[in-house]
């Protein structure tokens, strides 16, 4: 016999049907072929070849696990449910750069969701139900599929959601660029509960974050969503934050870092869109100036605080935030 038979490896391999049966209760030869349904000539074998590899040990004619068998059948059984959880997320996985710098953590009992050709738009009902109950959602989008902007922004308002979300500055600039995307852009930037920043994101993927209970991770093709991630571990949900965190560091308000001559021409949107809808609006501009990073919970605070200044710079903020989660889970579904 080589070597490698004597392997720990390979006798646990082997005969981890062994350990599980005696993972509870010691049982005698007698019980063990019963419980595996196996010729006792097999469970001799067996038997004799954990013994010998110091993972079983005898009382009287009673076997039972040693602590190196209980914890080598643990590690056996972690390994063997990691191998599942990427099986089931294989097809997706197998698409993403090899050099994709998400952490082993994250993929760590995660559950896995890929776009069907016949029904692409289906993937993003699991972002939106992940925060449609959320009292505070972080986000950080890269890209924008700007056919979702509307939805998003009444999942996210309808229960009060709080909505801190970074999104990519070339994003900010297209939407505020499209006649078609910039006014409800702007009417989701104004909300007091929104609060909209711009940043120069690093990776290609959306990241979210859903009251510290859970976390997701969306991936884009050039039409859309590829796939979603999800895991509730806390390893899981603190990368997510640090990634969170990372372009948070450098991220302004939309306020700051968009130019003067757009916030001229938003302001006048919002102005139009106002008159339409609701003098919340306005007031909240100025609530996302002072406050991109932090919760904006007191909505009349917001309004008496604001100024000729909120006119000119509001709408820019309002833009981000939608882009900004549709961008964590969709590249521009709109489009395709």
């Amino acid at each position: 016999m080589h070597d490698s038979d004597h392997s720990l490896d390979t006798i646990v391999g082997k005969r981890q049907s062994f350990l599980e049966s005696l993972e509870k209760n010691s049982k005698d030869k007698c019980e063990l072929e019963t419980d595996l349904d196996i010729s006792r000539s097999t469970v001799d074998r067996g038997i004799r070849e954990l013994s010998n590899a110091g993972l079983v040990t005898s009382t009287n004619s009673d076997y039972q696990l040693t602590l190196a068998g209980r914890t080598a059948l643990t590690a056996a059984q972690q390994y063997h449910r990691r191998l599942q959880e990427i099986d089931s997320g294989r097809d997706l996985l197998s698409t993403l750069p090899s050099g994709i710098d998400i952490a082993d953590v994250f993929l760590d009992g995660a559950s896995y969701a890929q776009a069907s050709p016949e029904i692409p738009d289906r993937i993003i009902r699991y972002l939106f139900d992940s925060i449609e109950s959320a009292d505070v959602f972080r986000g950080v989008s890269p890209v924008a599929l700007a056919g979702y902007l509307d939805e998003f922004y009444a999942v996210t308002t309808a229960n009060g959601t709080i909505v801190k979300h970074v999104v990519d500055e070339d994003v900010v600039e297209t939407l505020l660029a499209a006649p078609e995307l910039r006014s409800g852009f702007i009417k989701q930037a104004q909300h007091d509960r929104v609060s909209l920043l711009s940043g120069d994101i690093s990776f290609n993927y959306g990241v979210w974050i859903v009251d510290d209970i859970e976390a997701g991770i969306v991936f884009y093709t050039d039409t859309g969503v590829r796939g979603i991630i999800i895991n509730d571990s806390d390893a899981a949900i603190q990368w997510a934050h640090n990634q969170w965190e990372s372009v948070m560091a450098d991220a302004t308000s939309i306020h700051q870092s968009t130019p003067q001559v757009a916030n001229s021409e938003i302001s006048g949107d919002s102005r139009m869109e106002n008159t339409v809808s609701s003098t919340e609006d306005i007031d909240v501009d100025s609530n996302l100036e002072t406050n991109s990073n932090t919760e904006t919970t007191d909505k009349t605070g917001a309004q008496t605080e604001q100024t000729a200044e909120s006119d000119s710079a509001s709408p820019h903020e309002d833009q981000t935030t939608q882009a900004d989660t549709e961008t964590s889970e969709f590249q521009d579904n709109s489009g395709s």
